[in-house]
């Protein structure tokens, strides 16, 4: 699913705002529910999987049915950030 997903980056005064789009076919097979725990779940494995040490904060879902997508979108913050230690991703959500 991880490389399913498509991102795009917008630089703010501190940090980013991510968009991830992710097809609702992939996003089903996973997590039955459209929901901001399942998000945070999400943008942590994605920013895991590209070794990406933003923060996210402010994690919004929208479920696009006309779009067939799931839409994420959150602030990354680096500021202060130190070096995350590595976490295992499934081979299922690659």
């Amino acid at each position: 699913m991880l490389n399913r997903i498509l991102d795009r980056r917008v630089r703010k005064d501190k940090g980013y705002d991510l968009y991830l789009e992710i097809p609702e076919s992939e996003y089903f097979n996973f997590y039955e529910d459209v929901t901001e725990d399942d998000a945070r779940n999400i943008l942590d494995l994605f920013l895991e999987y590209h070794h990406d040490d933003g923060r996210p904060q402010n994690v919004k879902i929208n479920y696009d049915k006309n779009n067939n997508s799931i839409n994420i979108r959150a602030a990354l913050n680096y500021e202060a950030n130190d070096h995350t230690d590595p976490r295992i991703i499934p081979d299922y959500l690659r």
